[in-house]
């Protein structure tokens, strides 16, 4: 892996800001500049800390600085990276309302398996089918009368 030292801007001045794995990190390349000599080249690393570092290269000199949000945003747009600057940095507009508090858990392979197979012949969405699924779950815990269900208070 590649270690590489950033700097970091403040208040005007720069400062060893600490170092970064280049092999972690997913790359974007600047646009090529405008004129031929003496040019800067530019590279702006997303790092696995999700820190934003920008690479100016001239010749055998190169500096790593650490960006903030809006202008590792304004970097994406300025040198053809839409995408990436929508995925990392624009909510979509309007979009569908909350459906309800988010649940990050973890499957098997032979249960996610199993519950996409059922998504499809439901012809519903995962997420519409784990809701389902979990549903179903509940009401039949509230029917047999388990531990915890609401007959039992």
């Amino acid at each position: 892996m590649a270690r590489v030292a950033f700097n970091t801007v403040y208040n005007g001045g720069s400062y060893h800001g600490g170092w970064f794995e280049t092999d972690d990190a997913e790359v974007f390349e600047g646009k090529p500049p405008a004129y031929d000599s003496g040019t800067m080249t530019e590279y702006l690393y997303l790092t696995a800390e999700t820190d934003w570092m920008l690479n100016e290269a001239r010749d055998s000199n190169s500096t790593y600085t650490r960006l903030d949000a809006d202008d590792a945003h304004a970097w994406l747009k300025d040198n053809d990276h839409p995408e990436a600057a929508e995925r990392y940095f624009e909510r979509p507009k309007g979009g569908r309302p909350k459906i309800g508090e988010r649940l990050i858990t973890t499957a098997t392979a032979r249960m996610h398996n199993e519950i996409v197979d059922l998504s499809e012949m439901y012809a519903e969405s995962l997420p519409e089918t784990i809701r389902r699924l979990l549903g179903e779950a509940l009401e039949h815990r509230r029917i047999i009368g388990a531990p915890g269900s609401r007959q039992e208070q």
